[in-house]
């Protein structure tokens, strides 16, 4: 792209000179009777910002490093020689720390004005290939809500396929004392394209359209790729005050090392680190439109995308409805069916699925309001005369087949219910439909929906039985791989690690493993309503005292509850001041427990979504 090389910057203008975005239309549409207005903190870098001492076109507009002294996450360390303003790109580099063999140094900026909506922002980017996190992002000075125009995890590594054809589109609302975080989980958040493409092979064009602090548009290369909406999407659990994104917030640049990654492995290696045609991020230009008034007469000149539309639904909904393309997770029980490509559900359109045939499901989340008695609708349509049914389960426990009936067509739709109604506690829940019955193929999805029918007390979750039937593996945190316990002799202690669980689920896709201190291998990620089970062997029958290893920084509300076989058995505090100091924790005593082989669940509880404790072990003992 031509660049126009400026000495300085006195005072910005739109039409002092040819940006570089000059001729590519805002893809999204500002309005009926409204036009777009290009704004001041608009950036195309067309001027020389060394990386010790910038320039004044450089601090016209940004600062170094992040919004505050937090130097970055995992084993980052924003440093602020790292970003620079060259050739017509600013250039965000990450380079390993001097004298360390895991910290790496990343370069950084801000804006030094904020922005809020309605607004809609686009940059033209090429990201690193080194596992890093590269990110176009937004985030309020307190540090609460966050919007990530881009996120791109990319790298040349034959097992990062995954992440080098996905762009993560998201957003955050947090709580920071007790810290608490919700962003999207639904498979949509990570686009890809369909072609493979790898995006940091070249520049791409990313935008987001803050329509309102219930609305974000996502664009790439000028095309709608996501729309998140609703209070069920963007802050479901409340974390804003019913407020959603309203807050004014800074436009950050950076490159990370994320822990999430990092401590799972995923780490840039010295020589990618020392490679210029890795370990460079860098954005050819910037801009920030606002919608006005068009006081010519004349329509706003870009052409608007043509917006995504779900196909039509029965009658309008209600209760808790989830959109059956916002999944968290899709996969197959069974082989292929001729004629379907598709592995799982295929979003079909922003909000539906198709090609569905028999044995493809999805997981989701589903947030309750309150507790009650629960009806469970799925809207569907298919032509197929019989064999068409969806199997539900609610926190891996199977709850029962919906059985549905031709509508007339692909697109003709209607609502089916499970037969009987389910009594469910208030908060976030993972449900699976899996296409299920004789026909090969199956039906189009529209929505599930949970109708509260009547107040009720919940029963303990999971249900006895049946027993949960195993997760597919998650996306980006796998799963550990089925493990059980060897099994000791008579007598012995039985010691099981709490990253050896064999399937996870609930608040926000289960625990998670984690290792620090170069060693403790430990079960993370463990939020209220999450949940694990694992396999444990016994050599004899009798009563066993059960103990934990865990870590804690929460001095209330915080608890264990085990299950054995799907029945509970004990609910304990499990406290502590430290997550670094790991201590044993008495969690049940006297536990009549038969020979054989048992399921054991542990799930974190309290009245709060909150992070609980870690799990490094437990430990069964005969008394």
């Amino acid at each position: 792209m031509k660049k126009l090389l400026l000495s300085s910057l006195v005072a910005f203008s739109t039409g002092a000179y040819a940006a570089d975005w000059d001729g590519i239309p805002v893809p999204a549409d500002a309005g009926p009777g409204m036009k777009w207005e290009l704004q001041s903190l608009s950036d195309d870098f067309n001027y020389d910002a060394p990386a010790i001492g910038k320039s004044e076109a450089f601090w016209h507009r940004w600062n170094e490093n992040f919004i505050n002294a937090w130097l970055g996450p995992g084993y980052t360390e924003f440093y602020a020689p790292n970003s620079s303003v060259e050739n017509g790109q600013l250039v965000l580099r990450a380079t390993r720390k001097p004298g360390t063999s895991q910290m790496v140094q990343t370069g950084a900026i801000h804006s030094k004005e904020q922005v809020q909506y309605p607004i809609y922002m686009e940059a033209r980017i090429k990201g690193t290939n080194a596992t890093l996190a590269n990110a176009f992002w937004l985030l309020s000075s307190d540090s609460t809500q966050e919007i990530d125009v881009m996120e791109a995890y990319g790298s040349d590594r034959p097992d990062q396929v995954w992440f080098d054809e996905r762009m993560h589109v998201s957003h955050h609302v947090f709580i920071r004392e007790p810290f608490q975080d919700y962003q999207p989980k639904d498979a949509g958040s990570w686009y890809a394209d369909g072609q493979g493409t790898r995006w940091r092979n070249d520049f791409h064009v990313y935008g987001c359209y803050w329509v309102d602090p219930w609305t974000l548009h996502y664009y790439i290369d000028g095309k709608l790729v996501r729309t998140t909406t609703g209070v069920d999407m963007i802050d479901p659990l409340g974390y804003t005050g019913g407020q959603g994104l309203n807050k004014p917030m800074q436009v950050i640049f950076d490159v990370e090392d994320q822990d999430w990654r990092s401590h799972n492995g995923v780490q840039a290696t010295d020589a990618e680190l020392a490679d210029p045609n890795k370990n460079r991020f860098q954005v050819d230009w910037v801009r920030f439109y606002k919608p006005v008034a068009d006081n010519s007469g004349g329509q706003p000149s870009p052409s608007p995308s043509p917006s995504i539309a779900p196909s039509p639904s029965p009658s309008p909904s209600e209760g808790t409805v989830v959109e059956l393309a916002h999944f968290i997770s899709t996969d197959k029980n069974g082989a292929a069916i001729d004629g379907d490509s598709v592995v799982g559900f295929n979003p079909n359109g922003a909000d539906n699925v198709n090609y569905n045939t028999v044995g493809d499901y999805a997981d989701y989340q589903v947030v309750l309001a309150e507790d009650g008695e629960y009806r469970i609708d799925l809207v569907a349509a298919s032509p197929m005369t019989g064999g068409i049914s969806a199997d539900v389960s609610v926190d891996g426990v199977y709850v029962g087949n919906i059985a549905l009936a031709s509508t007339g067509g692909w697109e003709s739709y209607q609502r089916f219910s499970l037969a009987d109604t389910l009594v469910i506690g208030s908060g976030v829940h993972s449900v699976r439909i899996e296409s299920a019955g004789s026909s090969a193929w199956q039906w189009n999805g529209d929505e599930i929906a949970f109708v509260k029918v009547a107040d009720a007390t919940p029963a303990p979750s999971p249900s006895p039985s049946p027993s949960p039937s195993p997760s597919p593996s998650q996306v980006p945190s796998p799963e550990p791989s089925p493990s059980v316990s060897p099994g000791p002799g008579a007598g012995e202690p039985i010691l099981i690690e709490g990253e050896s669980f064999y399937q996870t689920g609930g608040t926000q896709e289960g625990f998670t493993t984690r290792t620090f201190w170069g060693s403790t291998t430990f079960a993370d990620h463990v939020l209220t309503g999450g949940w694990a089970d694992y396999k444990v062997s016994f050599a004899e029958a009798g009563n066993y005292d059960l103990s934990f290893v865990a870590s804690s920084n929460e001095s209330a509300d915080s608890n264990a509850k085990v299950y054995i076989d799907g029945v509970e058995v004990a609910e304990t505090a499990v406290y502590g001041s430290d997550l670094n100091n790991f201590v044993e924790h008495n969690i049940a005593s006297g536990l009549a427990i038969s020979a054989g082989e048992h399921t054991v669940r542990i799930e974190a509880t309290g009245s709060n979504l909150k992070w609980h404790f870690f799990l490094d072990s437990f430990t069964f003992e005969k008394n």
